[in-house]
């Protein structure tokens, strides 16, 4: 992989992750949120706690694995396949940029 797109694949994880980490606050700000002591008003405000609490897991998730991505550009080993050591296609990294297996190997798992 060329220094440039290493630098763009980058760029465009540290933009990610900070979108990431922006959309974490405001769910965590959201779920943190006591309400008033109207029980009717909180019963409409936390009706959809379950679902943002999964979406929080996912971005925890989510923002994990691209700080695990940035790691791996600064040791060199980005873009290439733990499993069989090659390397992971250029498409594959645009569609699953914090990916760690080739097509081949995530198949077979």
């Amino acid at each position: 992989m060329s220094n440039s797109t290493l630098a763009n694949c980058k760029r465009q994880l540290e933009a990610k992750l900070l979108e990431l980490t922006d959309r974490a606050e405001r769910i965590e700000n959201r779920l943190s949120d006591p309400g008033g002591p109207d029980w009717k008003e909180n019963a409409a405000l936390h009706t959809n706690d379950e679902v943002l609490s999964a979406l929080s897991d996912l971005t925890e998730h989510d923002i994990h694995e691209i700080k695990l991505a940035l790691s791996r550009i600064d040791a060199g080993t980005y873009g290439t396949c733990v499993d069989c050591s090659r390397p992971i296609t250029q498409a594959r990294l645009s569609a699953l940029p914090f990916t760690t297996q080739c097509v081949d190997c995530a198949q077979r798992h």
